[in-house]
């Protein structure tokens, strides 16, 4: 999973997946909130639910973001992102 979402969202794919959860997480709660059709549907109860979920997700994903967004695996920390940044950091293949 952590190569897959590498591959997706480079380097810095912690913060760029929590970002992407927190806008998506909002947006629904927004719109949920705004346009009760969208869930009318389902049982009022349901509604309720989905909309706390969605508020929830939000909260938590964005606290993960805010955590993750300059931590030392994000480029310009501790982890090299290209190989000329590993190169620098690690001159001739040597692991300190």
């Amino acid at each position: 999973m952590k190569t897959m979402l590498s591959k997706i969202f480079g380097a810095n794919w912690r913060s760029s997946t929590s970002g992407v959860t927190t806008v998506v997480a909002i947006t629904t709660a927004i719109a949920i909130h705004s346009d009760p059709s969208l869930v009318a549907f389902l049982p009022d109860i349901a509604e309720t639910y989905i909309i706390g979920i969605a508020k929830l997700v939000a909260v938590v994903s964005g606290i993960v973001f805010a955590l993750t967004v300059k931590d030392s695996a994000v480029t310009g920390g501790t982890v090299a992102s290209t190989a000329e940044a590993e190169e620098r950091i690690h001159p001739h293949g040597e692991n300190i």
